[in-house]
């Protein structure tokens, strides 16, 4: 009928980019932040302050990641925890035990200046660090209640605080008592949906969607730490630092999923890229340490390029991964 109105399946599409809803609102924030920031020294988000600015730039992006641990945890049965534990925690911990001890073994080769213009802050910063988030907006679709439920424990192992407490070990530490309360200001929210889920069913099945929700406003909030001029001044060094970051992030986690874990192995790819926070890491790290003080204005410009680059391929090689190897799939490799 003439009368009716057409749907423009805005959502529809949206699903059809790889981790689309939130991949699509990053690079819209992205820009926004590039031209508004960029070309016009306007801060768009600040001046148009709350709710506006929590619900689109970084400011409310630890609220966002709270609703999403309150919500996977309401989906974690305690059945499923010991494969979510097993899987989540034995990736990230092989993955970041190769990257830390490379990342010794870079100071004590190039000194906090570094090679090729990538300084030991920087390097630091970029192989520890897992964006979960777009983890779990990659994994949404097709992951199961496992992959899902790792998305709290790869979180708090990639927050600042581990990173933070091995700068410390190259000068005076940043580790204390805010770092610690900030480990448990992650778990809180986790422990409670899970305990809440298991409790009542209908909680359960009231936020089953909630990621879903959250998903989109959290890619707005990514993109806004995003200025791609900025990203680009660094253009050499970071993208060394992405192929490094590629390399030494999902090499041996992958090999681990799939030789170990006879997983297909998108959950690896799935959390390579880096995350917003990380840029934040330098200056909080130069506080505790005079030293790195020099290297904080580069380091963040590199790791901007770093971001925006990891952020808009990763979603492109977990499709290429399930291309491969299906999701499912969890024959045994030989």
């Amino acid at each position: 009928m003439s009368g009716e109105k057409k749907n423009v399946n805005i959502w529809k599409s949206l699903q059809k980019v790889p981790a689309g809803t939130m991949f699509v609102p990053l690079i819209i924030g992205a820009l926004i932040t590039t031209v508004a920031q960029g070309i016009f020294q306007f801060d768009l988000w600040s001046y148009l302050g709350n709710p506006m600015q929590d619900m689109f730039s970084s400011s409310g992006q630890m609220l966002l990641i709270g609703l999403m641990l309150f919500c996977t945890g309401t989906s974690l049965k305690l059945g499923d925890l010991k494969d979510a534990l097993r899987r989540g925690f034995l990736l990230i911990l092989v993955r970041l035990v190769i990257a830390y001890a490379l990342c010794a073994l870079f100071y004590a080769a190039f000194g906090y200046k570094g090679i090729l213009g990538i300084s030991f802050l920087a390097f630091v910063c970029a192989v520890t660090s897992a964006n979960d988030a777009l983890y779990m907006g990659i994994i949404q679709p097709f992951g199961d209640k496992s992959d899902k439920a790792s998305f709290g424990i790869m979180l708090i192992c990639s927050m600042p605080l581990l990173p933070l407490l091995f700068l410390g070990f190259f000068g005076t530490s940043g580790f204390g008592i805010a770092q610690v309360l900030q480990i448990i200001s992650l778990l809180i929210p986790f422990v409670l949906g899970m305990i809440l889920g298991n409790l009542d069913e209908d909680i359960r099945k009231v936020f089953a969607g909630g990621n879903a929700i959250i998903l989109p406003f959290l890619g707005f909030e990514f993109g806004s730490t995003i200025n791609l001029f900025d990203a680009f001044k660094m253009l050499p060094q970071g993208l060394m630092l992405s192929v490094l970051y590629f390399i030494i992030v999902i090499t041996p986690s992958y090999i681990f999923e799939r030789r170990v874990l006879h997983r297909p192995g998108y959950a690896s790819v799935a959390s390579a890229s880096l995350a917003g926070v990380a840029l934040a890491i330098p200056s909080i790290a130069a506080q505790a340490n005079t030293a790195l003080e020099q290297y904080t204005t580069s380091a963040v410009a590199t790791l901007a390029f770093v971001l925006a680059v990891t952020n808009i391929l990763c979603p492109f090689m977990v499709r290429w991964v399930l291309k491969r190897h299906p999701a499912g799939s969890s024959q045994t490799v030989q």
